[in-house]
Order: C-alpha cells, then sequence, then structure tokens
C-alpha cells in the first residue's frame, strides 16, 4: 500500500468514492464522512475547486487561528486501486488536542473489513514522523463505540489516556509515540 496527494487524473475515481459513501448503509452514531471530512465538500465544489480547497488548508496563512493546516492522502492498495484516505493535522489546536486528534482516516465503504486501516494508519504515522520530526507523539481519537478503530489506533501503538465528551459522545484519547 502506498499514500498519496490526490491529483486532477483521479476526478472519476473520487466522485465514486463520493457516491459510495453518501449511498452507503449508515453507521449508527457515525456520519457519513467521519474521520475524513474533506470528502463532503465535493457536494459544493467542482472537483478542480476541491483540489485547490485541499491545497489551501495546507497553508497557514488561508486558515482561521483555530484551525490546522493538514494534508489529505488518498490511499491506493498494492494494486492501485484507491482504498481509503487519511488526513494529517499538523498542528495542536484546542479542538484536535481535545476530541479531534491529529490524524483522521476513513475506509471507503466496498473495502472495508479487509485489514488496510492497519496498514493505512501506519503509512500515515511514517509520512507524519518524516514531514514534522519535532512531534514525538501524537494524539488520535475514535468515538467510544467504534471498536474497529481503537483495535487499529492500539495495533500502531497507541497507548490510552482517557476519554473526552463531546457533542454528546464519548471519545476515545490514544497517544502515538513517533520515536
Amino acid at each position: 500500500m502506498r499514500i498519496r496527494e490526490p491529483k486532477i487524473e483521479d476526478e472519476k475515481t473520487i466522485l465514486e468514492i463520493y457516491d459510495e459513501y453518501i449511498n452507503s448503509e449508515p453507521i449508527p452514531g457515525i456520519d457519513t464522512f467521519e474521520g475524513v471530512r474533506d470528502f463532503e465538500k465535493l457536494d459544493k465544489m467542482g472537483f478542480e475547486e476541491w483540489l485547490m480547497y485541499l491545497e489551501k488548508n495546507k497553508h497557514k496563512e488561508n486558515l482561521p487561528a483555530e484551525y490546522s493546516t493538514q494534508t489529505f492522502y488518498l490511499v491506493e492498495n498494492d494494486e492501485g486501486e484507491i482504498v481509503g484516505a487519511i488526513c494529517l493535522r499538523w498542528e495542536e489546536v484546542p479542538a484536535l488536542m481535545t476530541h479531534g486528534g491529529l490524524i483522521g482516516y476513513s475506509i471507503r465503504p466496498k473495502s472495508r473489513g479487509r485489514g488496510y486501516a492497519n496498514e493505512m494508519l501506519r503509512l500515515g504515522l511514517l509520512e507524519y514522523k518524516t514531514k514534522n520530526k519535532k512531534t514525538e507523539r501524537l494524539l488520535i481519537t475514535c468515538k467510544d463505540f467504534n471498536i474497529p478503530s481503537a483495535k487499529v489506533i492500539e495495533n500502531n501503538g497507541g497507548v490510552y489516556e482517557n476519554s473526552c465528551e463531546h457533542n454528546g459522545f464519548k471519545y476515545l484519547r490514544y497517544w502515538i509515540s513517533l520515536h
């Protein structure tokens, strides 16, 4: 598997993934785009505008003070099929350091249950470590009932610290060492 940023040639596949999310069976307590919110913007933007939006989010001067810069990556399996996305958030802003976490990820509905999430998070952590050498550990969270996500975090070295409440949900807070 590998992670990479989206490009214009991905338009057809990304729009198919968007439709897949929209038409998938809802998981109780988890909204359609949880983990990687950037896909939801496709309902209001053309694809090229969406790519510019992703680029804008990589630069602090384009964002409100309470937002973190972030990089959105697609995740390809060994056959080159896009199986999900991962978002790396580069600053420790208050919302991320309570319930949001510095990494969000999502497996597209048709690719779930195949073990991709463990490898995707591992690759995301390697990318984070490579591009943000000053961070020694990072916070990652999931809702308390999202047992598969909690297992993925734990499988990647996540150490449970505590839980917090936000908007009626309980979030599990894990720290992962990057060294």
